[in-house]
């Protein structure tokens, strides 16, 4: 991608010289966020750098590869270094960037260690990589990679994050101050999702199970591994997950040990993976057991990178969930046979309407079933309503029972009230004194 070129000379080369000698002997990169790398320039030492930069990283996901090129225009062989540095929005924690570069000497990768800088405005990290030699009049390409994994393996930050990276390369000859040219190079932070598609509107209780698509799409350029793909759930409900030769099976359901929150499943378990560019799509079907509550309850999706023992505790991204309706089995409603009138006495002639049929009047007692708006019970969806007895002639016939069509889908925008954050579940958390992602990026706590 493009990139900004600049080439500075400082006046205190002396300072500069000094600081990179030290550099150079081994020491970590210990320079405040905002000291410029500059040097005073050897005759006889000459380069130029070359910068490109990848266009954006998975947050939390896999570092990706670029290149950086050093040419020495030089008429001496020269060993170089290049000291990077980064800069994230406030709020960025610790581990939360990578650089690795392959040594050319013996073909290794090799990490950069990196310093960090938290500050009130941004966050940095400073690094340098180790010699790098270069014939005079010759290039080297040199192979790098950048992530921003947001933690340790298995160790995921629960809080914190950015939208893009900025990248500065400076080229120096090693053990001297020369500076011989900088490239900037801004990076974006995309992020892997999760969502449901073709969630129906309403479950029976008891009854069959829904079933439905649960989407895993990643279009980051990282691929993800120590990935958790969760639903979580009513603790009544029952998840099975349909696998590659069509048969189900049934996950476990974990607790986080906090009260009133829904147990999660893993849909392709606690250690899943996923490339870079890919989406991976599985079906699902959900059942609730008799004693389920009727009402609205939530069907919500999340994902945890780097979680720990403790489940659901790792860098978190959830999405909107879908609401669906559990609602009372229609064959175990409370019955109520049509009544029929009695023989017209000779005082009343016959098709004449009584002034009060017995059977015709709703019992007031009587309760509905959940989706229905009458005492009536509706028939089950598989089932045929029985033809209905003849009546007497005079008799008022009662009124057909609604039929539950089952073809709407669930209704999305359910407020996900599991994930607990930091300091804040839902839209925006602080880290110290700097401003987070949403909270699809926060991380459940107790």
């Amino acid at each position: 991608m493009s990139s900004t070129t600049r080439i500075r000379r400082s006046r205190r080369a002396a300072v500069a010289a000094a600081t990179l000698g030290v550099l150079a002997l081994g020491g970590s990169l210990a320079l405040p966020a905002q000291t410029a790398f500059a040097g005073a320039l050897h005759d006889a030492y000459h380069g130029a750098l070359s910068v490109q930069a990848p266009a954006a990283v998975g947050f939390a996901g896999q570092p990706v590869a670029f290149t950086e090129t050093i040419t020495n225009t030089g008429t001496e062989d020269t060993s170089y270094t290049l000291l990077l540095q980064t800069t994230t929005e406030a709020g960025t924690p610790p581990h939360a960037i990578t650089i690795d570069y392959k040594d050319p000497a013996d073909g290794i990768w090799k990490s950069v260690p990196l310093d960090f800088y938290p500050g009130s405005d941004e966050a940095t990290y400073n690094g340098m990589t180790g010699a790098i030699v270069v014939a005079a009049g010759k290039s080297v390409k040199l192979d790098m990679r950048i992530g921003a994994p947001m933690g340790l393996p298995h160790d995921g930050a629960s809080n914190g994050g950015f939208h893009s990276i900025t990248l500065a390369s400076r080229l120096t000859v090693r053990g001297t101050g020369d500076n011989l040219g900088e490239q900037v190079s801004a990076i974006t932070v995309d992020s892997i999702g999760s969502s449901l598609a073709h969630v129906p509107a309403t479950a029976i209780a008891g009854g069959a199970p829904i079933e439905f698509d649960a989407v895993l799409d990643n279009p980051t350029p990282s691929a993800y591994t120590n990935l958790g793909n969760v639903l979580f759930v009513d603790p009544h409900a029952t998840v099975q997950v349909r696998q590659a030769d069509g048969s189900w099976t049934t996950p476990e359901k974990v607790s986080d040990g906090i009260p009133d929150d829904k147990p999660g499943v893993y849909l392709q378990g606690r250690d899943s993976s996923i490339d870079a560019g890919k989406t991976m799509v599985t079906r699902v079907r959900v059942s609730y057991d008799a004693t389920t509550p009727l009402g609205a309850t939530s069907i919500d999706p999340c994902l945890f990178v780097n979680e720990g023992a403790t489940p659901f505790r790792g860098t978190t991204t959830c999405s909107q969930g879908s609401t669906v309706k559990v609602v009372a089995d229609p064959a175990q409603a409370p019955t109520q046979a049509p009544t029929q009138a009695p023989t017209p006495t000779p005082a009343q002639a016959p098709g004449s309407t009584p002034a009060q049929i017995p059977g015709n009047t709703a019992d007031k007692n009587a309760k509905p079933a959940a989706d229905t708006t009458t005492a009536q019970v509706q028939p089950a969806a598989d089932t045929k309503p029985a033809a209905p007895a003849a009546a007497a002639p005079g008799a008022v016939p009662a009124a057909p029972a609604p039929v539950a069509t089952g073809a709407e889908l669930a209704a999305t925008g359910s407020a996900f009230d599991t994930v607990k954050a930091g300091t804040a579940a839902a839209a925006i958390a602080v880290l110290g004194a700097g401003a987070l992602l949403l909270a699809r990026r926060l991380r459940r706590q107790s």
